[in-house]
């Protein structure tokens, strides 16, 4: 999909997604690449991008925490960003689909907009943002908040 994009052309993306896990309803390639565009267009991405999610189970994501991390706990979202031979950006977004459900009870939101939240967070990381220190995650996660709302109201 290609949308108008910055003085470096325009942003085209290519999206999948792959469900490992029984993903809500309302988490379909379709819903979750449009959101994937308008975040990738808010932060003035542009160029080629190849961007993959993939929605599975806390066992499936905990191994990947373990296996590339070193650290055996259950976790949220992984992101592996990748740079392709031939210039496009992105990479891969690995969402546990059990911590989706746990974690949207806590914040009040439905499992799919907990998916949501996460697919944002993914794809800030992929644009570079970090979250290592306390200051680099509060900005993060109020420009995330941000994006979800302005997302969940059409804007």
């Amino acid at each position: 999909m290609t949308l108008a994009g910055s003085a470096d052309g325009p942003l085209e993306l290519a999206f999948t997604l792959a469900t490992e896990a029984e993903a809500p309803a309302e988490i379909t390639a379709e819903c979750v690449e449009a959101l994937s565009l308008r975040v990738l267009s808010a932060e003035g991405a542009a160029g080629c991008w190849e961007v993959a999610a993939a929605l599975v189970s806390d066992d499936r994501l905990q191994a990947l925490h373990r296996d590339f991390m070193g650290i055996d706990t259950p976790t949220d979202i992984m992101t592996f960003p990748t740079d392709a031979d031939d210039g496009c950006r992105g990479g891969d977004l690995v969402i546990s689909v059990d911590h989706a459900r746990t974690q949207a009870a806590a914040w009040g939101l439905s499992p799919a907009d907990e998916i949501h939240f996460l697919v944002i967070h993914g794809l800030l990381h992929l644009l570079g943002w970090r979250d290592d220190s306390e200051e680099e995650r509060e900005r993060m996660l109020a420009r995330q908040q941000m994006l979800f709302d302005s997302w969940r109201v059409g804007d």
